[in-house]
């Protein structure tokens, strides 16, 4: 996967006291993928790594993100009935897998992916309350910034979703220009961010590295309340 520049960053943010962000780069598997986990007492960072560490390995044995999402899931579990963690620990997902141009991108929860190419599109749909509000006609998109319920997730890798079981792994897939940039982020960075100043930031800014400081620094600027973890993919010129 030498046609890919890509570079990452993390950050605890400015209110928390442990990052509970996991991410994953693996440029020879065309992997990249970010793990928000939750729980709190550290149990968030467990199932986070738990999460990195499965995909990882399933993706090595040849599985698809889908599959390897799922196992992901299952090990999370596994680990809670075996005292590690926390028992309501639980983490999202949002991974991408490269050949070449092409892109498939899969999430459980509200981590998310974009797409810029002069214009920016979100790529994923976050499972969450007021997502499912919104779908609903119950909210506007207006509304959902100031929410009360904005953070609650409705499934998560190792909780699952609503029978606190199963989850229902998403997936969209499609090709890069030479020109377009993806965008994976955990919500520490588009809770913070507006997608009209993340735009802005990827079009203003040269070099991936730079691009992904700017991101973070943008959403500490705006309080920092959650872990930021950015990773950013565009071809090589």
């Amino acid at each position: 996967m030498n046609n890919i520049d890509f570079a990452l960053g993390t950050h605890t943010g400015l209110v928390r006291k442990i990052n509970e962000d996991s991410h994953l780069a693996l440029p020879k598997l065309g992997l990249w993928v970010i793990a928000d986990g939750m729980g709190g007492h550290e149990a968030g960072e467990v199932a986070g790594g738990i999460a990195i560490r499965e995909m990882a390995h399933s993706i090595e044995q040849g599985m698809t993100l889908a599959e390897a999402i799922e196992t992901a899931h299952s090990a999370i579990q596994t680990a809670a009935l075996k005292g590690e963690g926390a028992a309501d620990m639980g983490s999202t997902v949002v991974a991408a897998k490269l050949d070449g141009l092409r892109y498939e991108i899969a999430w459980v929860g509200d981590s998310r992916a974009y797409l810029w190419n002069g214009t920016l599109h979100q790529l994923t749909t976050d499972h969450s309350y007021v997502q499912l509000l919104l779908n609903a006609g119950l909210i506007t998109e207006s509304e959902i910034p100031g929410h009360p319920s904005r953070n609650v997730i409705s499934q998560a890798l190792g909780t699952g979703g609503a029978d606190n079981l199963n989850i229902k792994v998403d997936s969209v897939s499609g090709e890069m220009g030479e020109s377009d940039t993806l965008l994976l982020c955990s919500d520490g960075l588009n809770g913070e961010v507006t997608d009209d100043c993340i735009a802005t930031i990827l079009s203003e800014t040269i070099g991936n590295q730079t691009r992904v400081d700017r991101l973070i620094a943008a959403a500490l600027e705006a309080g920092g309340k959650d872990n930021i973890t950015v990773i950013v993919l565009t071809p090589r010129q």
